[in-house]
């Protein structure tokens, strides 16, 4: 594949969210876009989408060192990844082929399988990176291509995923 390697965060900043699960999801950010800029073998362009109760675009810029810093996420509302999902499938332009990771504790509250089935069309692979302790994978067994708990999701394995989009 050519051309730039599209990278999507879509990142869970609910109420449950609060304390540990926003610090993992911080750090699970840091960690992917240190492997990036270290490690991909093409150049990236990050889309970031906040979502609870209201998803908000907070980027999409061509990754270069210091970038993807993230403004102050405050935790409060419902997981509604299904909006996230859909907004992100509105700012997709369809050759945007790349790489989906939704960073969360696994616990979404409204209608989000049909928004995924349509967003896996679109991209070559989906993770889920679970933050917290109490995160659930059960949610997105059989629905992503892998899901890794953040105390997992080392550089390594962050270039493993990178490299299923190179």
């Amino acid at each position: 594949m050519n051309g730039l390697l599209h990278i999507y965060l879509l990142l869970d900043t609910s109420a449950s969210m609060t304390g540990a699960p926003l610090e993992a999801l911080k750090q699970g950010v840091n960690l992917l876009r240190n492997t990036l800029i270290a490690r991909a073998a093409r150049p990236s362009v990050v889309h970031a989408i906040a979502y609870e109760s209201t998803p908000h675009a907070l980027s999409s810029e061509p990754l270069t060192p210091g970038d993807l810093s993230l403004p102050a996420l405050e935790p409060g509302g419902a997981s509604n990844l299904g909006r996230a999902l859909r907004l992100l499938g509105e700012q997709m332009a369809p050759e945007d082929n790349g790489l989906l990771y939704i960073f969360t504790d696994g616990e979404p509250t409204d209608d989000w399988e049909a928004a995924l089935v349509s967003i896996r069309a679109r991209v070559e692979r989906v993770y889920a990176v679970l933050c917290g302790p109490a995160a659930s994978e059960m949610p997105f067994a059989g629905r992503v291509d892998r899901a890794y708990r953040m105390g997992d999701f080392s550089p390594e394995r962050a270039l493993d995923t990178l490299r299923a989009g190179e």
